[in-house]
């Protein structure tokens, strides 16, 4: 009997596809932006900003939009560089940050010892010696400045033009994605004003547009008659709907999921049955992506929440009761003793969780059974 998958990554948050319906104009609009840019000389330092729902294809279109620009740089003998930084996953302090940007672009360059300030410098001196040039790319700066007490990391890359002012500056651009302008009431006057008030709005999907999107990726997914049309139909019309918000990752997740299911059951198809069993025991706002991003002490928090959710069987369970899970499973993985409210506060900003008070720590909608063995399985990894 042929399988469900072709190639099960092609569902996966990470792929980029060569592709990428409905967002061409996006790509062009993001690439004429930086049309004069091979002209490095007289071109400037440029900001952008690209807001919009998660899961509308932000990232991607960003990264499509730089690799077309990483080309045509090249086809005037220019090398220009990406360095793309998710501040969920790799974020942190501004130092952090900093030596991973080093990282990208100038792995050659020793980050010890320095001052974030330094590596900036560093990182500037590099390009210009070297005759090479970068885009910076900072995706989630919403989540940064919303957990961070320190938003300055925007002042300092929009004004990298006047740290060496008599001198060029080789970084071209940088291009701040994030999934609104809410944060934009954390940032102070200077920091507000070197970002810009007009950012590049991403519209969410129509369902034709998920359903084309879906269709594109399935053929590259699964094998042969293992999926049809009205499967897709189905699921976009899912992802289009109010409690979705057009999140194609979840729609990605969905298909993934629905075909584990229909190989471990033994059809030969996905079906309209095993759609609707995965939607109605996952939950929009915990996806692979999201979990992908978890450290490990954040992985144990969230199972800790669960099991906590399915020994008391409430809505709500007391923080006393996530400690005495956190700590019996920290002790099974060999972990040392961790404070287990830090990382319920970064599990309530990524809106995985609910947390209403000490005593009224909830789950957002998702199966607990089926959401328990997906992170014991990551956190194993991790």
């Amino acid at each position: 009997m042929p399988g469900i998958f072709r190639d099960r990554t092609k569902l996966s948050p990470r792929y980029v596809p060569e592709d990428l319906p409905h967002r061409q104009q996006q790509v062009q609009q993001i690439v004429d932006v930086f049309s004069d840019a091979t002209d490095p000389d007289r071109f400037p330092l440029t900001i952008l900003q690209i807001v919009g729902n998660a899961g509308i294809g932000k990232s991607t279109t960003v990264l499509k939009s730089a690799k077309a620009l990483e080309e045509k740089f090249s086809r005037h003998h220019l090398l220009l560089k990406t360095a793309y930084i998710n501040l969920k996953l790799q974020g942190g302090n501004k130092f952090a940050i900093y030596r991973f940007l080093l990282e990208r672009i100038a792995p050659d360059l020793p980050s010890q010892g320095l001052s974030a300030e330094e590596m900036l410098r560093y990182l500037l001196r590099y390009l210009r010696d070297n005759n090479q040039y970068a885009i910076i790319i900072m995706d989630e700066i919403d989540y940064l400045v919303k957990t961070s007490k320190d938003s300055s990391i925007i002042y300092d890359l929009t004004r990298l033009n006047e740290f060496d002012p008599d001198k060029p500056c080789n970084i071209k651009g940088v291009i701040f994605v994030s999934r609104s302008t809410d944060y934009y009431g954390k940032l102070d006057s200077a920091e507000l004003s070197t970002l810009g008030r007009v950012p590049l709005e991403f519209k969410p999907y129509s369902v034709e547009h998920v359903s084309d999107i879906l269709s594109n990726r399935c053929d590259q997914a699964f094998e042969n008659r293992a999926i049809g049309p009205d499967i897709i139909d189905q699921v976009a019309r899912i992802t289009s709907s109010p409690q979705v918000n057009g999140d194609v990752r979840y729609a990605l997740d969905l298909l993934l999921y629905a075909g584990n299911l229909a190989e471990s059951q033994g059809t030969e198809h996905v079906t309209l049955d095993q759609i609707r069993k995965v939607h109605g025991q996952t939950s929009p706002s915990i996806t692979t992506e999201e979990i992908e991003q978890l450290s490990k002490h954040q992985l144990v928090s969230l199972i800790a929440v669960v099991r906590a959710l399915k020994s008391r069987k409430k809505q709500y369970v007391e923080l006393k009761d996530v400690r005495l899970q956190a700590a019996e499973l920290a002790e099974q993985l060999g972990l040392k003793k961790m404070e287990v409210e830090d990382h319920l506060d970064e599990l309530k900003v990524r809106k995985m969780i609910e947390v209403h008070s000490f005593k009224e720590i909830g789950l957002h909608g998702a199966s607990l059974s089926e959401l328990e063995p997906i992170l014991i399985s990551k956190v194993k990894q991790a």
